[in-house]
Formats: structure tokens, sequence, C-alpha cells
């Protein structure tokens, strides 16, 4: 009975020896394969000195010359990190800090244009920058929203007018949930003449050009009121039973159409609609008289605006949109 307790103990020993023994060279397989990786880690994936040098001085409103010399440096740049066939890419630490230099530096920058704005955002894309699918609204300048009028009247009736022109850039963002390309505020040149622009719209539906007019509106405010657009082109608003004189937008509308059509003059298969918004929701219209562009409330905008088919492409959308983009001058 001795031995086989004997014989029993010898045998469990040996087992344990073997787990032992086993373990230990699974443990040393491991560390060797992990210091290979925290080898392979510490010499291929930190960005480079050079990279993070951009990163810290490029700073807002930096001049489009020195936004040219960081594009040339990311366009010879492969990125941090090497992969096991040699091959490099840019670490997911490089593509945030791309996506944060488009958002802070680069999109507001009023030293560039949009042309340079867009091939930036082109090629973070191209390296694998998520979240800049979307083309921002460059166009859309705070300064947009300021005046420098030292008129009292003049003052108020500019702010009036900004007030309206965000009234429509707030609906016109519907569109823009659909798929359509909305610039608002853009400067465009065409035979040497700059021509600014309310908003312009491209969609499936068509391209359309659009003057946004704030007629009695109240202190930025809808107010009740009536516009009569009487024979000889004539805009009579009625307020508190009195009659006002305005000035027709009709030369301003028709003169923006015909810039619009230079612009974008290669592509004589696509016409563009020009319309006159007005603001004012509370505002009754009777027109009177036929006109080459319609007026149209601003709360009716976008039932008009899908009233048209012209049934445009995405890449018809796109290949307007970078037409146009040549145009900027802002």
């Amino acid at each position: 009975m001795t031995e086989i307790i004997q014989e029993t103990i010898i045998m469990f020993i040996g087992f344990v020896m073997l787990v032992v023994v086993i373990f230990l060279n699974i443990d040393r397989a491991m560390r060797k394969s992990n210091r290979g990786k925290r080898r392979y880690n510490r010499t291929s994936v930190r960005p480079s000195a050079e990279f993070e040098q951009w990163k810290k001085t490029l700073k807002t409103n930096c001049s489009e010359a020195e936004f040219l010399r960081f594009m040339s440096f990311l366009q010879s740049y492969r990125g941090g990190f090497r992969r096991r066939d040699g091959r490099f890419e840019y670490l997911g630490r490089e593509k945030g800090d791309l996506k944060g230099i488009f958002f802070n530096i680069v999109a507001p920058n009023p030293n560039l244009n949009t042309i340079q704005k867009e091939k930036f955002r082109n090629f973070a894309i191209s390296v694998g920058v998520n979240g800049l699918d979307v083309r921002p609204d460059y166009e859309t300048r705070d300064s947009k929203l300021r005046n420098n009028e030292i008129d009292s009247d003049s003052f108020q009736r500019k702010e009036v007018g900004n007030k309206g022109e965000k009234l429509v850039r707030d609906i016109l963002k519907e569109l823009e949930n659909t798929g359509a390309a909305v610039i608002n505020g853009a400067k465009l040149k065409a035979n040497g003449v700059v021509r600014e622009f309310d908003h312009i719209v491209v969609c499936k539906n068509g391209v359309f050009v659009l003057e946004t007019k704030a007629f009695g509106m109240t202190d930025g405010h809808a107010a009740k009121a009536a516009l009569f657009i009487d024979p000889g082109d004539q805009w009579i608003l009625r307020r508190n039973k009195k009659n006002h004189e305005l000035n027709s937008p009709t030369e301003q509308i028709n003169a923006e159409y015909r810039h619009l059509s230079r612009c974008i003059s290669t592509m004589k298969s696509f016409t563009i609609h020009p319309i006159v918004v007005l603001s004012n929701t509370e505002l009754f219209i009777k027109q009177n008289i036929p006109l080459d562009y319609q007026v149209v409330r601003a709360d009716n905008l976008i039932s008009v605006v899908n009233e048209y088919n012209d049934f445009l492409s995405s890449s018809d959308i796109r290949l307007i949109i970078g037409i146009i983009d040549e145009c900027r001058v802002n």
C-alpha cells in the first residue's frame, strides 16, 4: 500500500513539473512576441517631428503662403504609421489633428479661397479623416451680419435685411437635408466683374439664384402688410393704411441671373431660375403684372423649389458647384 502511495506522489509531482515547464515556455514565447510588438510600435507609429512642428506653428488666420507650404508638406508626408508590408498610413492621432486643423484654421480662414479649403478637405478625406464628407458653408461669415453704417436709418435697414437673410438661410437648411447644395453670401467674378449673391441653391430640382428682401418687416420680425406689384414695375407696400413706394428688385435679380449665367456658361444645358424671396411671412402679395422671375414668400420657398423638375444628378450638382467655386473671390 505504501508503494502505491509513493508511486502516486511521484506521478503527481512529475505532472506538476510538466505543467510548469509548458507554462514557462508559453510565457517565454508571449514575452518574446510582445517585445517584438513594442519594438515595432516604438519605431513605427510615432508622428514625425516635422508634422508635430507644423501642428504647433499653424495658427488661425495663417497666410495663404504658409498654408500652401503646409499643403506641400502634407502631400509629401506619407503618415506616421508603417505597416508590416512597408507601406505608410496616417495615425489616428494625425487624422484627428487634421480634422481639428480643418475646422479651426482652414475653414474659417479669410485669407484662403474656397478652392484651397476644398483641396485641404478632399486631401484629408483621402487619407482617412472621418467627419468631413459634408461641404461646409464657407460663404457665411460673421462679418456678413456685422454693420459699419454711420447713418442710423441705414444701420436699421441693414439690420432688418440681415435678419431676413438669416431667416431664409434657416429655411434653406431643409433643402440641405435633402442633398441640396446651398451657398450663402458668395461673391463671384465673371468677365472682370464681381457680384455678391444672397443665396445660390443647386439641387436635383435645378439651379436657383435667390435675392432676399425684407419688405414690411418691423425690427427684423414679420409684420402684417400688403405688397402690390403694379404695371410699370411699381412696387407699393401698404402698411398701417399708408402706401410706401419701394425700389423694384427686378434690375438686381436680373443682373444676378446674368452674372451667374456667365459663370456657368460652359454648361449650356442647365437653366437658372431667379427668385425674389420675401422674408416677411405675414406679407400679403398681389402681383398684377407678369415678371421674368418668381416672387415668393419665405415660408413658401421650399414648395416652390420642389415644383421644378430639372432632374439634376449628383454628378451634375458637384460639377456646377465646382464651377461656381472657381469663380469665387471670398
